[in-house]
């Protein structure tokens, strides 16, 4: 994949990202589409979806991981996607070890939380993220870091 299309891939799978982070964050305020009721029966032990979302606490919670998720994928679309459009490689290889340092915190604190379903989708995002890290081919004008 050049360089250009990998970029163009990371700005969209980037927007889409700070999107599902507002959704997400919203959770324990109002879950007005129902993605967080549908994602909270999947990858949860519990169940009762967005209804257990029932303590101040836990709404934080959300609303701190939907900010950090966000934040993630602002990463994605203002760092990477410049980065890896230029070739560098620092910024290829960096963002590579932010989303593999997210998986293994996240799946390894959801399964310690009884809630090992979440890597599932956990592997699913994973793949989305490095895929257009991993498939973007250098060309001889690329920038190296």
């Amino acid at each position: 994949m050049s360089p250009t299309i990998a970029a163009r891939s990371i700005r969209i799978i980037g927007i889409i990202s700070i999107l599902t982070a507002v959704i997400f964050a919203l959770a324990g305020v109002n879950d007005f589409t129902g993605a967080n009721d549908v994602f909270f029966n999947l990858a949860s032990s519990g169940s009762e979806g967005v209804a257990g979302l029932n303590t101040p606490e836990s709404k934080l919670a959300m609303a701190i991981a939907g900010g950090v998720f966000g934040g993630l994928g602002a990463m994605y679309l203002f760092i990477s996607a410049p980065g890896i459009e230029q070739g560098n490689e620092l910024i290829r290889k960096g963002s590579i070890y932010v989303f593999l340092t997210w998986f293994v915190i996240d799946s390894g604190a959801s399964i310690a939380s009884g809630n090992a379903p979440n890597v599932i989708p956990n592997l699913v995002f994973l793949v989305v993220y490095l895929a257009p890290l991993m498939l973007v081919k250098q060309t001889s004008a690329t920038v190296t870091a």
